[in-house]
C-alpha cells in the first residue's frame, strides 16, 4: 500500500541538462513500508477462492504467506488458515494453528476448537465446546460449519435423524453449489475417521450384504462393510468389495453406481488409479450433480502436483470439450481456470473464466470467474485490465468486506497502471468503504500521492488540507503526504509554495508529538532545503545551524545524511551570498568529517557548477573529473562524466571536442545502465557532426534510435540523425532520400514535441528548395508548420524557444520564397506573422519588409 515517492537521483532527470538535486536524506522509516495491500487482498481473496472451490493445499500456502507478512487481521488470518487444514484432513496441524490466535478466544474460535476435537475423536471436549455456540454468533460464512459439526456430534452420538438435519442445514447455508460440494466431501470425510469399529459388527454387515444381495438394502450395507473394513485398517478388502458390486450392479441402478463410486473414490485415495478412475467415472457418467461436485473437488485436492495435476487437466479437458455440454460444465470450467491460473497458464485460465461468464450469465460462480480475470492481469502486471475486472467482480456483490476489499482492489491496480487520476477517485471511494484491516490514514495519504504523481498539485493541496482535519488521518501519514507534496513542488518550480506549507506544518505544535523522531527531522531538513530553493540564503544558515538539534534519537545513518547535507547546504547559501572562501572552507571540513557520504559527494558538484557559472570552465572541469576518478561506481559519476564533458565542449575547439567525446565514451562504456547514457550519446552526435565526422555521427544517432525506441527523447536523436544525412546528401543523393523520410516522419509523429516537429518541418522545406521543388517546400511550410503549429491557438501554446526560433526561420524563408514568386503581398503577410506573433527575428523580418515600403514610396 505504502508508495512513498523516493527521489531516486539519477532518475531526477527528463533532460541531460537539468542539475542533479542534491542528496535528499529520506530513509524510510521502519514500519512504513509494508506489502501493498492490494496485492494481499488479491492474494487473500486467491485463498478464499481456492478453499472453496476444492483446493485447500493452496489456500493453506497462500494463509501462510499473508501470515508470514507484518501486520495484517492475524486473528482472521489464523482461523481462515485452520479452516484450509481442516479441509485437507491435516488435523494436528489445524490444531497447532488455532493456537497461534493471540486474544480473546470467541465463539468463531470455539467452532474450530470443536471441529478439531471432534475429529480427534475427543467427543466430551468438542460437546464443551460446542455448547456455547450458537449460530446467530457467528459470521455467515462460518454457519455453515456450525451445522455440520452439530451433525458430526449427532453422528457421534448416533442419533442418525439430528445429524441428517444438521448436515441438510449446512447445505442449505452454503453459499454456492461448491460449497455445498465441500460440505458433503468433509461429512463423507469425517465419516471414514470416525474411528476404531469393533470386528463383530464388521462381520453382522457382511452377512447381512450377503443376505440383502441385489436389493437396495444389501447395497447400503455393502458400503457400510467397506467402510468398515476400510475403518479396520484392511483398505484392499474395501476396495475389493466396492469394486465387485459395482461390477453386479444392475445398469438401472445409476445412482447406487454414483455412491459406490464415490465410496470408491474416498477410500482409494483420488491419488491412486483405482481411486482416480472412479472419481472421473462418475463426473463423467454419473447422475446425481452433488456427488459429481464432490467428486471434482477430490480430485482437485489431490491433483496439486504432476503426475497427478497433468492427468486432471487431461481429464477436465475431455469433460469440458464433450459435444453435449456437461451437466456441471460451470464448475468445470471454473476449476480448470484455477489449475491453469496455478499452472501460470494465463490465456487458458481467462479463456475458461470468460466462457462461463458468457455461457453462464447468472451463475453463482460470476464472482469467482471475475476474480480469476483480476488474478490472471494482476499477476501479468496489466494492472488497466486488473482494475476493470475488480470493479465488475464489486459491482457483482452486496455491501461488505469482499467488496471493500475489491474497492481497494481497483484503486491500487490503477495506481500501479500509472492512471493516477483514476487512482485518486478510486482510492476516494475506497475511503467510502474500507475494508477490514487497512488503516485509512494510508488510504488518505495514497489518494493525495495519486494527485501528485498525476500532476495535479493544486487538487493534492486542496484534499490535503481537507483531510487535515479528519481524526482518522493519523500523523505520520499526514506528514508523509505533506513530504511529497513538498517535494512535487519544488521540483515543479513552486519552491515558495512548498515553503510556506512546511513553515506552517513544522510551526503547528499539534500531533508533532506523535511522529516519529526520524521524520519530523527530515521533514526539518527540507525547510532549510526549501528556504535556500526559494532565495533565503540567509535563512538557510540559521535553519542549517539548528538541524543539529533535530538529531536526537534519530539512526546513526539518518543523522549522518542530515548532518552531512546540511554542511553541504551552508556552503551552497555563502556561495549564493558571494561568501566564496567561507563556502569553500565548509566544503572542505564536509569531505574530512564526512568523507564517505554522499553530501561529500556531491560537494564536488556544487563547488564545480560555481566556477561553470563563472565561466571557468577548465576550473569546473577538473572538478567533475576529480568525482568521476575519485568515487568509481557512485551515482554521480556518470552526471561529473557527462559534465565534464560539457565543460569540455564549452572551450570550443576541435581538441577540446574530442576530448569531450574521450569523456562520453568513458561514460557510456563505465556505466552502460546509467538514465544519462542516451543523452551522452546524443551529445557524442553533437560532438562528431562538430568534427565533421558525419559517418561516425551517424552510426551513433543510429544506434539510438534503434535501442532506444521507447525512450521519451529518441525523436531528437531522429531528427539529428535526419540533419546528419541532410549534411552527407551534396556526396551522395541516397542520404537526401533518407533525411526527407526521417524529417516527414518526425514532423507526422503526434507524440512527438512540438518544437521537434517544427523544426522537422522546417528542414523538410528546406530541403525541398534545395531539390528544385519550391511548390512542396511551401506547402509543406505553411500547411504543416504555420497552420498547424502557429495558427492553431492550441497547439501554438506548446511553442518553446526553440520551436519559436525555427518557426520564425520558417516564415522568413517561406517570405523569400513568395519573394522569389513575384507573390509580394503573400511575403509581406509572411514576414508580418513574425511580428505579430513575437517571434525571434523581428529585425530581420522588418529589415525585409522595409524593402518593401521604400520600393512603394518612390515616383
Amino acid at each position: 500500500m505504502r508508495v512513498i515517492l523516493l527521489l531516486i537521483l539519477t532518475a531526477a532527470f527528463t533532460r541531460a541538462q537539468e542539475p542533479l538535486h542534491a542528496p535528499t536524506p529520506l530513509i524510510t522509516v521502519p514500519g512504513l513500508t509494508p506489502a501493498s495491500d492490494g496485492s494481499n487482498l488479491l492474494t487473500l481473496a486467491a485463498a478464499q477462492r481456492a478453499q472453496e472451490l476444492g483446493f485447500p493445499s493452496a489456500a493453506i500456502a497462500l494463509y501462510q504467506e499473508l501470515l508470514a507478512q507484518p501486520g495484517g487481521e492475524r486473528n482472521k488470518l489464523t482461523l481462515a488458515l485452520t479452516t484450509a487444514l481442516l479441509d485437507e484432513g491435516r488435523i494436528g496441524e489445524a490444531d497447532a494453528a488455532l493456537q497461534g490466535y493471540v486474544g480473546l478466544r470467541g465463539p468463531a474460535w470455539q467452532l474450530r476448537a470443536a471441529l478439531i476435537a471432534v475429529q480427534q475423536r475427543k467427543t466430551a471436549e468438542a460437546m464443551a465446546a460446542a455448547a456455547s455456540l450458537k449460530p446467530e454468533e457467528l459470521p455467515p460464512e462460518d454457519r455453515g460449519w456450525y451445522h455440520f459439526l452439530q451433525g458430526l456430534l449427532a453422528d457421534a452420538e448416533g442419533d442418525l435423524g439430528r445429524a441428517r438435519g444438521h448436515y441438510e442445514q449446512a447445505l442449505t447455508v452454503a453459499a454456492s453449489e461448491a460449497a455445498r460440494a465441500r460440505f458433503m466431501l468433509a461429512r463423507e470425510q469425517a465419516r471414514l475417521r470416525s474411528g476404531p469399529v469393533d470386528p463383530t459388527l464388521a462381520e453382522e454387515a457382511r452377512r447381512n450384504m450377503e443376505r440383502l444381495q441385489g436389493r437396495k438394502a444389501g447395497y447400503g450395507f455393502a458400503r457400510t462393510y467397506a467402510t468398515m473394513l476400510d475403518a479396520l485398517g484392511r483398505k484392499s478388502e474395501a476396495v475389493a468389495e466396492l469394486q465387485r458390486q459395482l461390477l453386479s450392479l444392475p445398469s438401472e441402478e445409476r445412482a447406487e453406481a454414483d455412491d459406490f463410486r464415490l465410496l470408491l473414490g474416498l477410500i482409494a485415495g483420488a491419488e491412486s488409479g483405482t481411486g482416480r478412475g472412479a472419481l472421473q467415472q462418475l463426473i463423467a457418467t454419473g447422475d446425481d450433480r452433488d456427488k459429481q461436485r464432490i467428486a471434482l473437488q477430490a480430485l482437485a485436492r489431490a491433483s496439486t502436483r504432476d503426475p497427478g495435476r497433468a492427468l486432471f487437466r487431461r481429464d477436465l479437458d475431455l469433460l469440458i470439450g464433450t459435444v453435449e455440454p456437461h451437466p456441471i460444465l460451470e464448475d468445470l470450467l471454473i476449476i480448470r481456470a484455477e489449475v491453469a491460473l496455478a499452472g501460470k497458464d494465463y490465456q487458458r485460465a481467462e479463456q475458461d473464466a470468460r466462457d462461463l461468464l458468457e455461457k453462464f450469465p447468472g451463475s453463482r460462480l460470476k464472482a469467482h470467474a471475475l476474480g480469476v480475470l483480476t488474478t490472471s492481469a494482476w499477476e501479468q502486471r496489466r494492472y488497466r485490465s486488473a482494475a476493470d475486472q475488480a470493479g465488475k467482480a464489486a459491482a457483482e456483490l452486496p455491501e461488505g468486506p469482499t467488496r471493500a476489499a475489491l474497492g481497494l482492489l481497483v484503486a491500487e491496480a490503477w495506481f500501479r497502471a500509472r492512471d493516477y487520476r483514476s487512482a485518486a477517485e478510486a482510492y476516494g471511494a475506497a475511503l467510502n468503504e474500507v475494508p477490514e484491516g487497512v488503516a485509512p490514514g494510508g488510504l488518505m495519504f495514497q489518494r493525495v500521492l495519486a494527485e501528485i504523481m498525476a500532476g495535479r498539485l493544486d487538487v493534492a493541496q486542496t484534499q490535503l488540507d481537507a483531510l487535515a482535519s479528519n481524526p482518522s488521518f493519523d500523523a505520520v501519514n499526514r506528514w508523509q503526504a505533506e513530504w511529497n507534496l513538498a517535494r512535487a513542488l519544488q521540483i515543479a518550480g513552486q519552491t515558495s509554495a512548498a515553503y510556506t506549507r512546511v513553515n506552517r506544518l513544522l510551526g503547528a505544535a499539534t500531533g508533532a508529538t506523535q511522529l516519529p523522531t526520524e521524520l519530523k527531522a527530515r521533514m526539518t531538513w527540507l525547510q532549510a532545503r526549501l528556504s535556500f530553493e526559494a532565495g533565503q540564503a540567509e535563512q538557510t544558515l540559521r535553519l542549517a545551524d539548528a538541524l543539529a538539534t533535530s538529531l536526537g534519537g534519530v539512526s546513526v545513518e539518518l543523522g549522518t545524511a542530515i548532518a552531512s547535507s546540511g554542511e553541504l547546504l551552508k556552503a551552497e547559501a555563502n556561495f549564493a551570498l558571494g561568501r566564496k572562501e567561507p563556502a569553500l572552507a565548509l566544503l572542505k571540513k564536509l569531505r574530512d568529517d564526512y568523507p564517505k557520504s554522499d553530501a561529500a559527494v556531491y560537494s564536488y558538484i556544487v563547488e564545480a557548477d560555481y566556477y561553470a557559472k563563472l565561466d571557468q570552465a577548465v576550473e569546473a572541469q577538473r572538478l567533475y573529473t576529480k568525482l568521476a576518478d575519485e568515487f568509481r561506481g557512485n551515482t554521480y559519476a556518470p552526471y561529473a562524466l557527462y559534465q565534464a564533458a560539457l565543460q569540455a565542449e564549452r572551450r570550443g575547439q576541435d581538441v577540446n571536442f574530442e576530448e569531450a567525446n574521450k569523456l562520453i565514451v568513458d561514460m557510456v562504456n563505465n556505466y552502460p545502465q546509467s538514465e544519462l547514457v542516451f543523452f551522452a550519446r546524443l551529445k557524442q552526435g553533437d560532438l562528431l557532426r562538430k568534427l565533421n565526422q558525419f559517418p561516425q555521427a551517424q552510426q551513433v544517432y543510429e544506434l539510438l534510435v534503434n535501442n532506444f525506441a521507447q525512450h521519451q527523447g529518441v525523436v531528437l536523436a531522429q531528427l539529428a540523425l535526419a540533419e546528419c544525412h541532410n549534411a552527407q546528401s551534396l556526396r551522395d543523393s541516397s542520404h537526401a532520400e533518407r533525411a526527407l523520410a526521417l524529417f516527414e516522419q518526425i514532423r507526422d509523429r503526434v507524440d512527438a514535441p512540438v518544437d521537434a516537429r517544427v523544426e522537422a518541418g522546417f528542414n523538410l522545406g528546406y530541403l525541398l528548395v534545395k531539390r528544385g521543388q519550391p511548390g512542396r517546400a511551401e506547402a509543406v511550410w505553411w500547411r504543416d508548420v504555420v497552420t498547424a503549429f502557429l495558427l492553431d491557438e492550441n497547439q501554438a501554446s506548446l511553442l518553446g524557444p526553440k520551436g519559436r526560433y525555427w518557426m520564425a526561420r520558417t516564415l522568413l524563408e517561406l517570405g523569400g520564397l513568395y519573394e522569389q514568386q513575384a507573390k509580394l503581398d503573400q511575403a509581406r503577410d509572411a514576414w508580418n506573422l513574425i511580428l505579430t506573433q513575437k517571434l525571434p527575428g523581428a529585425t530581420l523580418a522588418k529589415s525585409r519588409l522595409g524593402r518593401f515600403t521604400a520600393g512603394e514610396a518612390k515616383p
